[in-house]
């Protein structure tokens, strides 16, 4: 289930948004959590595919298996350094972080001269991140949606998407950080 929205290239079934949704539906009727974290994960590794091929690699070259969390809300601080961007921050709500290997978090990306652009995604290991567990709800209990934390976490350019774009396929290639167009 996992492997729904995964790029074939790398095994997985790319399958459209009406079949996962389809999926989940029916996953729904023998357990909410399970459905919600398999959807949230499915979207996730989706958003993966919009990456260039160096972080998918990282990605899904190195573990086909590997699961994708992530929460979309800016809620970094960001500092510009050669060669990416020192994340420090903290992404609540992340379902299915327990059972992740990476993440997908929103972060303000920056342009050369301090001005603030549209919002983007920086692609991180879980291994640099810390997970603080705030989810103690009785309901929806097994999606684990814990709070992420980046301390003075470096994120490489490659693995920046500073514009976030929808409607593409999953091996489209983002605009990179190097190239953003100015004044926005």
């Amino acid at each position: 289930m996992f492997r729904l929205a995964v790029p074939r290239r790398f095994g997985g079934h790319e399958v459209g948004v009406e079949t996962s949704l389809e999926v989940a539906a029916t996953l729904a009727e023998a357990c909410g959590s399970t459905a919600w974290v398999m959807t949230l994960i499915g979207v996730c590794s989706w958003v993966v595919g919009l990456y260039g091929d160096r972080a998918q690699q990282e990605v899904f070259g190195v573990d086909p298996h590997a699961r994708v969390c992530g929460v979309l809300t800016p809620t970094a601080q960001v500092q510009r350094v050669e060669g990416g961007l020192r994340v420090n921050g903290k992404w609540g709500y992340a379902s299915g972080c327990l059972h992740a290997q990476w993440a997908v978090l929103g972060v303000p990306p920056f342009e050369a001269d301090g001005e603030a652009v549209q919002q983007g995604l920086a692609l991180m290991p879980m291994s640099e991140l810390r997970i603080e567990e705030t989810w103690f709800v009785a309901g929806m209990r097994g999606t684990g949606s814990n709070t992420l934390v980046a301390d003075d976490v470096f994120v490489p350019d490659h693995r920046v998407m500073a514009r976030v774009r929808t409607g593409q396929n999953c091996t489209a290639e983002p605009t990179p950080v190097s190239s953003r167009p100015t004044g926005h």
